[in-house]
């Protein structure tokens, strides 16, 4: 395979799970190729930018990560990013737990942090100069190894890099980049509605108003004295009130200015696929509202002396790529300690803190790296606390609110506050900051008089936030200070789905091992604030509903919080009847994809399809049958690796697309095809754990607008009894799979 050169961004997005067959179709990433070399350059990447060499010759299963690490693709693409942004710093110095080891220009280490039994080691250079470019020459394992003097005296090598190919791959990068961002309709893999039920290119405003439910009808004519939180169900159509609502604000007559309404998201993704619904949706043109997320609200407002650009290099370019990384950066900071100084902590430490630190399991390890995260954004950062002499007396004294993770003893804080300033000086070392440290500043700077000042004429008279849900307790107090009016309480009117939880958004399966919770984050300062839910349902249809009840009424224990819950016996569904669901059983698992294989064959022609993996641990697998389906010729096949992935799914009449259940949230399709379910029954599953795979369950049937069809198999334990009773009770239809 040629060798690849490619930056520190662009391995940082797919470092999120991005998987090469949807780089085509991404808006952060661009493939460029000569014959000699390929090129991978992220969308803010320019000629300056540090460059990253990998030498390929032994990679046949991935293009991005050696062989013997494909498993582990993330977390060695993640340790490759780590290592080079480390590199810009003279001396080059690494954790401990990665086990460097230099020779001459050259330096060896971990390719990855655990989970590893062959002992896999990069063997690296940092070249002289300014920009610290890299070179990953070779790995070594346990069975292959080879020592740094023994490669530095072997036959001449020289970095692939030429000069004119960057500059000719950074030119076509920006062409593309530039032709993107002025076009909406680009032909590619999918043809997805941009909002929950939302076709705005075939609906105008008032036809849309003539068409939707009471229950949203009720939410968009409510008074906006006050803030409003909207409640419902997958499907139900939130993003569409919450949308229709913000254009009949700003139409409704007045006689004084017009208002200034902010529409904020979660991400860049959500964010153009609304502001294209407001655009198609046959209105003038209403510039005073303004759809962005909520990291470029704060971009474009706190003043430049609070952040230095030029010094600086922001992590993430909203809230769910900055998380990420964010996640990435605190999990290293925490093995590295644990590895070596906290033996040394660990004496009055509470034990169930303690036994976190202690375990070896990666889910608990990476459930503790989330908590951290919230402690050291919504906690830590928000009160403005930064290392330095007695700053940790400061934390100590901070009073402890219901959502944070619980830290009972003085021993407990005191590591977490150590595990803060390892966190921090790790960031300044690389003059990286976050997305929430940004954020932190933002809201030191909203509390300030200039902002007090400057908000009568900057600030919003309304502000609309989509995915409420997923916005950490730092991100809403940020909300809370946005508005004009500094005299009454803030007019918020915030969509949310209960039934998703943030921390399963991002860390899937470890969220179970969670503490923290951020959706119980106090909301006093809102006030007053009426709660409305939507009970009719418009994307899938009665028989698909009737399925998610049952689904529903089998883990009442999933509960978010009182504001949160939801009465699904009242919801009912707006669309014609469609074919009941179907259960079909094969006897192992390569029955199972037989018989997936037979139905996209068959509802490929009919419409958009989503291969949607309940167990997000069997995920591998169903890689592998997306590769041999692409490689067919017959499918255009996407997959989902992560929300940003979100991004390449554009527009195109038919298509399969593979994703973790939890990542095909906001997504619909014409059909659904349920996989990778696991053993539910007792003694296989603990309670937790089945609660979690039945929230998944429920969230890859809410993606079908017409027809589900789910797929298990006997070497998976069979189908699960909460879908045996639904075949009894007739909500579902079984059916004998392939037996071989």
């Amino acid at each position: 395979m040629k060798p690849l050169i490619t930056t520190v961004a662009a391995l940082r997005e797919l470092a999120t799970g991005h998987l090469p067959d949807a780089i085509g179709a991404s808006a952060v990433l661009h493939q460029f190729e000569t014959p000699e070399v390929s090129f991978l350059i992220a969308a803010d990447d320019t000629v300056d930018s540090q460059r990253i060499s990998i030498v390929r010759e032994a990679f046949n299963r991935d293009p991005f990560v050696p062989d013997e690490l494909f498993r582990l693709r993330r977390e060695a693409l993640s340790r490759m990013s780590a290592f080079t942004e480390r590199a810009r710093i003279k001396p080059l110095s690494l954790p401990r737990g990665w086990a460097q080891y230099k020779h001459d220009q050259f330096i060896a280490f971990f390719a990855v942090p655990s989970g590893d039994e062959q002992s896999t080691r990069w063997i690296a250079e940092v070249e002289y100069g300014d920009r610290a470019d890299v070179i990953f020459w070779q790995t070594t394992t346990s069975a292959n190894k080879s020592t740094l003097e023994d490669f530095a005296a072997s036959s001449q090598r020289s970095n692939p890099l030429n000069e004119s190919a960057w500059n000719a791959a950074i030119t076509d990068a920006v062409r593309v980049f530039s032709e993107a961002r002025r076009s909406v309709s680009v032909d590619v893999d999918m043809n997805l509605t941009a909002l929950e039920q939302l076709r705005p290119y075939v609906r105008t405003y008032e036809t849309w108003m003539s068409e939707i439910s009471n229950d949203q009808i009720a939410f968009i004519e409510a008074p906006t004295d006050k803030s409003i939180r909207l409640r419902g169900p997958a499907g139900s159509g939130k993003t569409l009130a919450l949308t229709l609502k913000s254009i009949r604000e700003y139409l409704r007559p007045k006689n004084e200015e017009p208002l200034r309404i902010l529409f904020v998201t979660h991400s860049w993704a959500l964010a153009a696929q609304v502001q294209s619904s407001i655009d198609s949706m046959g209105v003038t043109p209403v510039p005073d509202i303004e759809v962005l997320p909520l990291l470029a609200v704060a971009q474009s407002l706190i003043p430049k002396e609070y952040v230095d650009s030029a010094a600086f290099s922001l992590v993430g370019d909203d809230s769910l790529s900055g998380k990420q990384a964010q996640l990435d950066e605190i999990a290293d900071v925490v093995r590295d300690f644990v590895a070596s100084d906290w033996i040394s902590y660990k004496q009055g430490v509470s034990a169930s803190l303690r036994d976190r630190f202690d375990s070896n399991d990666d889910e608990v390890r990476l459930a503790l790296a989330w908590d951290l995260l919230i402690e050291f954004g919504s906690v830590i950062g928000a009160s403005g606390i930064f290392p330095g002499a007695g700053s940790d007396l400061r934390y100590f004294q901070l009073t402890r609110a219901s959502w944070m993770q619980p830290l009972t003893t003085k021993a407990d804080l005191r590591v977490v506050y150590e595990l803060y300033s390892r966190y921090v000086s790790s960031l300044e070392d690389r003059s990286l900051i976050t997305t929430d440290q940004l954020l932190a500043d933002f809201v030191s700077y909203l509390e300030t008089h200039a902002w007090n000042r400057r908000r009568k004429t900057e600030g919003y008279d309304l502000i609309f936030v989509d995915e409420f849900h997923l916005f950490s307790p730092l991100e809403r107090q940020v909300l809370h200070y946005l508005t004009s009016d500094v005299a009454t309480y803030p007019r918020l009117f915030m969509a949310a789905d209960p039934r998703q939880s943030p921390s399963s958004a991002f860390i899937g399966v470890a969220a179970d091992e969670t503490r923290s919770s951020a959706s119980d984050a106090a909301e006093g300062d809102l006030g007053d604030v009426r709660g409305y839910e939507l009970t009719t349902v418009h994307r899938f249809s009665p028989q698909i509903l009737s399925l998610i009840k049952h689904i529903h009424l089998a883990f009442p224990t999933l509960f978010l919080g009182q504001d949160w819950d939801i009465d699904f016996s009242k919801v009912v569904s707006s669309q014609e009847d469609g074919p009941i669901p179907r259960l079909i059983s094969s006897s192992s698992r390569s029955g199972e994809e037989s018989d997936l294989y037979a139905s996209i064959r068959d509802l490929y022609s009919r419409g958009r399809i989503a291969v949607a993996v309940v167990d997000s641990r069997q995920w591998v697998r169903f890689t592998h049958l997306a590769g041999e389906l692409s490689r067919s010729g017959k499918f255009h096949v996407t997959t989902v690796t992560g929300r940003s992935d979100i991004e390449g799914l554009r527009y195109r009449n038919k298509g399969v697309v593979i994703g973790s259940a939890e990542h095909l949230a906001g997504l619909q399709f014409e059909t659904v095809l349920a996989v990778g379910v696991p053993d539910m029954n007792p003694g296989a599953t603990s309670s937790s754990d089945k609660t979690r795979l039945l929230s998944m369950l429920y969230l890859a049937l809410s993606r079908a607008e017409h027809e589900v069809r789910v797929f298990t198999n006997e070497d998976d334990g069979g189908a699960p009894e909460v879908l045996i009773q639904a075949s009894v009770q007739g909500h579902i239809r079984a059916e004998a799979g392939t037996h071989a």
